[in-house]
């Protein structure tokens, strides 16, 4: 798939989110031989509803079908509890909450969990186990999830 086709998937999922009264989370298009799977991560302000995935993937179906050629399957769905986190903001709406982050490491893999306490341009802070604060900066970070579920 090219890059300027996930770029109008994207903006067609964004714009029928805010439509539907949701906000888009995250997109992932993926390719298997001739299949196709798009699958539209959404949130809203006190979690999101079956109804939610439903409206949104009605809604979906007919700009997504003009646009694509050819026969894909499409997925609606909450991110989950423990999400993952891509973007800038979702490290934002994450602050105050428990994270687990893969760091890169050319000897062993590290993985750190605590709580997210803040985060600046350069790096995030999380707070371990300890209560010590830890300054981990994004070039460091392979991938980063919210754990919420570890902690209920």
């Amino acid at each position: 798939m090219n890059a300027q086709l996930e770029g109008a998937v994207q903006a067609i999922a964004e714009r029928v989110a805010l439509e539907q009264g949701v906000e888009l989370y995250w997109l992932e298009v993926r390719t298997s031989g001739p299949r196709w799977q798009v699958t539209v991560y959404i949130e809203r302000p006190g979690g999101v509803t079956i109804d939610d995935c439903e409206r949104v993937s009605r809604a979906l179906e007919a700009p997504l079908d003009a646009l694509i050629e050819h026969s894909y399957e499409l997925e609606v769905s909450s991110p989950g509890m423990d999400r993952p986190l891509y973007t800038r903001r979702h490290y934002e709406l994450a602050v105050g909450k428990p994270i687990e982050v893969h760091l890169h490491s050319a000897e062993r893999p590290t993985v750190l969990v605590g709580w997210l306490q803040g985060l600046s341009d350069e790096e995030l802070w999380l707070e371990d186990a300890r209560g010590a604060r830890v300054p981990i900066p994004f070039a460091a970070v392979r991938c980063c999830r919210v754990v919420e579920s570890r902690f209920l």
